[in-house]
Parts: structure tokens; sequence; C-alpha cells
């Protein structure tokens, strides 16, 4: 029999192994955007990241038409793909979308939250203070350490809101913020004290005052912005 002429011109899905090989550039390609090893407004060609990951060309194409979709690259005609550019503008909005969302399914949580909840919040403090003890003296070489306990930490807090959408939509948020996080952590505000911070984000949740919770989550991620601001760091 004949096949469907509406599907003719389709490709066909990539096998399993097919699969997992984009999965793992993308994740290679996606680790080196976020750490800054491919510059934020760098052109992308197909040619040097098959050399740069060893793989085909279509596998190359499938990976970055994943960070299109995570607005990690940028795709233009006659110019092919671009590493999303940062700027202090974007900064903003990534940080007033973030503060409105966290800040809510913060409140949500700390309202619903129960004993399973306080014991993830103080398990996921701990080790954010053991990180955080080494980082303090050197902030740029151990962020890679740092980062994910700090993600661990900031999805603690939320994991009681019962909104799964209001949760995935803050996992693209803050794997969008931590190209700015990385360029912060050179440059710290000496009278800011982040420890300090998670610390009265923990105590303020596990006393269910969701108010001045929610008010030091958004001091503590527009703190950043301030950073960039007093050194200069992006326009």
């Amino acid at each position: 029999m004949g096949g469907d002429p509406a599907f003719a011109d389709v490709p066909p899905m990539p096998n399993a192994s097919g699969r997992s090989l984009i999965e793992a550039t993308f994740q290679r390609l996606r680790a080196d955007i976020v750490e800054g090893r491919l510059a934020a407004g760098s052109r992308l060609a197909i040619e040097d990241l098959k050399s740069r990951y060893e793989v085909s060309g279509g596998t190359v194409r499938e990976a970055l038409s994943l960070l299109v979709a995570d607005n990690l690259v940028q795709a233009q005609a006659q110019r092919g793909f671009h590493v999303t550019p940062m700027s202090l503008d974007d900064m903003r909005d990534l940080a007033a979308t973030r503060v409105a969302l966290e800040c809510e399914a913060l409140r949500q949580s700390v309202l619903n939250g129960d004993a399973e909840w306080e014991a993830r919040v103080v398990s996921a403090f701990h080790r954010l203070s053991l990180i955080e003890e080494r980082t303090m003296r050197d902030p740029v070489h151990l962020f890679n350490q740092w980062e994910p306990v700090n993600r661990d930490f900031h999805e603690a807090l939320i994991s009681a809101c019962p909104s799964v959408w209001t949760r995935r939509f803050l996992s693209v948020l803050y794997v969008q913020m931590e190209r700015y996080r990385r360029l912060t952590s050179r440059h710290n505000q000496p009278a800011r004290n982040v420890h300090e911070e998670h610390q009265a984000l923990r105590d303020s949740a596990l006393a269910r005052d969701a108010e001045r919770c929610t008010a030091l989550l958004r001091g503590h991620i527009e703190s950043s912005i301030s950073v960039v601001r007093q050194f200069g760091l992006l326009r």
C-alpha cells in the first residue's frame, strides 16, 4: 500500500541510541552556554560544534533546536544559530518574572508544607551551609559545586506548592538566571552575606511567616541586579 503523501517528507524518528546522543549533545551544549564557555551572543557554527562534540551535523541541529525552545539559543534566517545575548533588561525581566512566580510558590509552600517539607528544607539548608562555608572564600572556583546545592535549597522551599506548572516554569527561569548568577559571582557587595540571606529564608519558612519569607526572597533575587549595576557588568 502507498504511504500517506502528507507524511512523505517527514524524517524518521531517531532510534533510542540516536535520541540518547541528541540528549547528551544537548546537555553538553547547554552546560557550555550556561557556564560561559560559549559566550553570550556568539555564533554557533554547525561544523565547529560537530568537531567540538564529535557528533553529526544532524545531531547538532537537533540539540540546537532544543536549546532554541529553552531560549538559550536563537535561530535567525540567513544568520544561523547564536547564543542568546545577555543584557540588563533581560536580567530585570527574568528577575521580575521569577519574583512573581517564586514568591507566590513560596507563600503557598509555607502555608501548605507538612513535616516532610520541613525536613527537606532543613536538610537542603544543611548541605548548602557546608558548601557556603568554603564558597565564601573562593566563590569563582567553587561555583560549580555551590550552584546545584543552592538550587536544591530553593526547590525545597517551594516543594509544597501544589502547582506543578509553577514549579516547572521556575525550573526554566532558574536555568536562565544561572548565566547571570555566574556573572555576579565574581563581584560581591561587601555588605551582602548570601549565607545569612539563606538562613533567614529557612528560619522564616519554618516559622510559617509567609509575608516575611516572601519579602526576603524578593530582596534575595533582586540583589543580583544591584551587583550588576554597581560594577557595570551589563548594558
